[in-house]
């Protein structure tokens, strides 16, 4: 008995990769006709379904699918026809639990097999998916990293594990890439620790085993400004840059040290008022809660600041718990004029988060400079806390369009970036021009200005690490503290660098 072929593509997804609606003049749909890529414009009415586009399909495309096959993801909107059905099921489950945070465990819920309409798999199954899965997005960061890249790390601790997190940077037909390419716990013998030569050992081993490179083609690191990473770099041999927003968090807490008392006398207020007593009798005129400040972040200060002057208003003068702790006039002055420098501060740190350049990061600092010179012992291009002062600065000027106004030293450092560039040939008119008009060509060439690469892609700060690990820290949540460290790392390579695999991963493994 003969089988009958499934069709591999549906009707909406074949009409929907030959026809378009048609428009008018004015750039408005004509409802009911549609264009199709050969020109052709034919007339489909909701009633009838897409018989009438399918039709023409067929008669006029008779390898459509063939075509469709050739075509992208993205123009069919469909994977069925690349992969088998227990791949795409076995990606359905892959994906649902590195994406939203679910244990392994979750496939094997009896709940979860009975409303879903995934057909049932194992946990040994998803784990053997989720290592295989893994492997195979190493070979495709390998496989596209350049020789030249540069690392972005940073460490975090949970309970009694220290984890490194190792982002690389490099570019791919100009756009820059930063995938993850480890998270591993640094100490895992009796005698390892904690120091920079740990640091690079771990690298050096970690680099050729899983991605073919040395640790000697990496160009530069960014990480936080401690002595650690300082070290680090300089026992790579590298130009560190410091995380922009860990200069910017430093400048900032030695600066509110100036204002203790002032900030003190508020967060004694917000403490107050968060007692249920007060908090109820602030219920009643605002939605508005107290917010305190911490120890480690100046922007809980800010938000401290911006609340209390919200709260201001509200707060009942004539209560003697609250008006024996709120701060006077001439407190409240001066907090005002400290909000208007934080909020400055502020903006300066939420434009740290986005995409900027070692340019930008420089004239923001400046501009901070400008209006408090006490931030100039962190922000100032030559601070003591900067570890390769000339590199930071060779860049700026690169940036800027002033690569003929480099010093000697900056050219020095900047060596490595440097763009090879091609030798033009002689031509025969070179050959019949006159001595002179030789010189001067060779002149002009000679002050051309060098040309770099990856510094525009140099990300000034190491906030993607950050992110990742508060990423983490939810993924590690106190239900799931007996996750082992190589499978975190797994869940969380694969959630990170999701635009390396798809079904058609899982197809290849399975194959």
């Amino acid at each position: 008995m003969a089988i009958t072929a499934r069709p591999r593509f549906t009707s909406a997804q074949v009409t929907g990769f030959y026809f378009q609606p048609c428009r008018d003049d004015f750039d408005e749909i004509i409802l009911e006709y549609f264009r199709c890529r050969c020109g052709t414009v034919r007339k489909q009415t909701r009633r009838n379904g897409r018989a009438n586009l399918m039709q023409h399909v067929r008669h006029e495309h008779p390898n459509f699918e063939a075509e469709m096959l050739e075509a992208t993801t993205s123009e069919t909107g469909s994977l069925l026809s690349y992969v088998s059905r227990s791949s795409q099921n076995l990606y359905g489950w892959l994906m649902w639990v590195v994406t939203s945070n679910l244990p392994l465990t979750f496939c094997e819920n009896r709940a979860t097999r009975r409303y879903t309409t995934l057909d049932p798999v194992c946990v040994e199954t998803l784990r053997a998916a989720l290592e295989g899965v893994s492997v195979a997005v190493e070979r495709s960061i390998a496989s596209e990293m350049p020789d030249q890249f540069g690392l972005i790390l940073d460490g975090w601790t949970h309970m009694s594990e220290h984890y490194l997190g190792v982002f690389a940077c490099y570019e791919v037909g100009g756009k820059v890439k930063t995938p993850l390419i480890c998270m591993a716990p640094l100490m895992n013998e009796a005698d390892d620790d904690l120091s920079a030569l740990a640091h690079r050992e771990f690298l050096a081993d970690m680099l050729p085993r899983d991605f073919g490179k040395q640790i000697d083609q990496c160009l530069f690191v960014v990480g936080d400004n401690c002595s650690v990473n300082q070290r680090l770099a300089s026992l790579i041999g590298v130009p560190l840059i410091g995380c922009a927003s860990h200069r910017l968090n430093r400048a900032v807490q030695q600066d509110l040290q100036s204002h203790e008392a002032d900030l003190a006398a508020v967060h004694g207020l917000m403490i107050k008022l968060r007692t249920l007593t007060q908090s109820a009798k602030l219920r009643l005129k605002t939605s508005l809660r107290p917010v305190i400040r911490q120890d480690t972040r100046w922007s809980s200060t800010f938000a401290m600041l911006h609340r209390y002057f919200k709260l201001l208003e509200h707060l009942d003068k004539d209560d003697d718990d609250v008006a024996e702790l709120l701060p006077g006039p001439a407190c409240n002055r001066r907090l005002r004029k400290l909000l208007k420098e934080l909020a400055n501060v502020e903006s300066v740190s939420k434009a740290l988060q986005g995409s900027a350049d070692l340019l930008d990061v420089r004239e923001w600092f400046d501009g901070l400079i400008a209006m408090k010179p006490q931030y100039a012992h962190y922000l100032a291009p030559r601070a003591d806390i900067v570890h390769s002062p000339d590199f930071e600065s060779g860049c700026v000027r690169v940036l800027r369009g002033n690569s003929n106004r480099l010093t000697r030293t900056e050219k020095a450092v900047l060596q490595p970036f440097a763009a090879s560039a091609a030798a033009a040939p002689e031509s025969d008119d070179e050959e019949s021009s006159s001595f002179v008009e030789r010189l001067q060509k060779r002149r002009k060439l000679a002050q051309q200005e060098q040309k770099y690469v990856l510094i525009r892609s140099i990300p000034p700060t190491s906030n993607i690490v950050e992110r990742f690990f508060s990423i983490a820290r939810t993924t590690f949540g106190q239900e799931r503290n007996s996750l082992q460290p190589a499978t975190l790392e797994q869940i969380l390579f694969l959630r990170q660098n999701a635009s390396y695999w798809d079904v058609g991963t899982i197809d290849s493994l399975r194959s």
